[in-house]
């Protein structure tokens, strides 16, 4: 797999011709088609479908280059990230976070940084914490927060923040509402409903599949998804049902959260490498993200709970 198959393949989706793709990649049609059936033969399913002498992505397809995406928006991510640090007298700080997990930090918490460090830049990425692990571990991100059920890592520091609960989460019209509300969520009453979940790397997907485990029927699996506020949605809109962190409560409209049984509970920590020897501002951000992680932990303290 490349950068060059994945240019090819998004670049047939875009165009829904082949002879258009070609043109636009300055390759011949032939090439083209011979790439995309090499690719199909790897995967052992097809990615595109000919209808009204256009090329249309399969369900597989649209998972691959939604992916694709992902891939090389990290990738120029990384490359802006390297341009960036030749600015002169310009500091930086690459940061993996999620904003479902750390809905403050451009409210609250990056301001409160800038005051300090005025001349120090942080360069954020949205990712999971498979993603957190891999650029932490290879050197291409300084800090992050992250989902993690592990207490300790080879070579990553992990910094306790908070307690988190994966939680299930319905429309907030779905007809088992009410009887989730008086008896609890009885996962048994489920079977026939369109699950929405993590990509089956992530962290979440391990949690997903534990609880799948006990089910007495086969779930039907509508999508995979690395954007929980993705999922929030498509849960709003009944498009199906997904399991997100109860942090999530209050940031996504048309949804409601209940607790399984037993509670699904994981933490989120600060994660960074161990061999790496914290700054000042990176000392000073770490600071930051606890004490809004501890206001948050009063915070939820103290008022009701909207969800069950």
């Amino acid at each position: 797999m490349t950068f060059q198959t994945l240019e090819y393949i998004i670049a047939i989706a875009e165009e829904r011709s082949m002879s258009r793709a070609a043109d636009r990649l300055l390759i011949s049609q032939p090439t083209l088609s011979r790439q995309l059936k090499r690719l199909e033969d790897r995967l052992e399913t097809k990615l595109f479908v000919r209808e009204h002498n256009e090329m249309r992505l399969t369900d597989a397809g649209k998972i691959y280059v939604n992916g694709a995406r992902s891939i090389q928006n990290i990738h120029e991510h990384a490359l802006s990230d390297i341009r960036k640090l030749s600015q002169s007298g310009k500091r930086q700080i690459t940061l993996i976070y999620n904003n479902i997990l750390l809905p403050n930090f451009s409210v609250d918490i990056l301001p409160a940084f800038r005051k300090l460090h005025p001349h120090t830049l942080i360069s954020t990425i949205d990712g999971n914490a498979s993603i957190a692990k891999d650029y932490l571990s290879n050197g291409m991100a300084d800090l992050a927060v992250a989902a993690t059920g592990e207490a300790a890592h080879t070579m990553l520091e992990f910094l306790p923040l908070r307690e988190e609960e994966l939680m299930l989460a319905l429309s907030v019209s779905h007809p088992l509402i009410p009887f989730f509300e008086q008896h609890g969520a009885d996962l048994s009453q489920l079977s026939g409903e369109s699950f929405i979940l993590n990509q089956h790397n992530s962290f979440f997907r391990t949690l997903e599949r534990n609880i799948l485990s006990g089910l007495s029927f086969a779930p039907d699996i509508l999508c995979e998804i690395s954007d929980i506020n993705a999922a929030g949605n498509m849960v709003a809109h009944q498009k199906g049902i997904a399991f997100l962190p109860r942090s999530a409560a209050g940031q996504l409209h048309g949804c409601r959260l209940f607790s399984l049984q037993p509670p699904v509970l994981f933490q989120i920590v600060i994660a960074y490498p161990k061999s790496s020897i914290l700054t000042g501002p990176v000392r000073d951000l770490i600071l930051l993200l606890l004490q809004d992680a501890e206001s948050h932990i009063n915070g939820v303290r103290t008022k009701s709970a909207a969800v069950f």
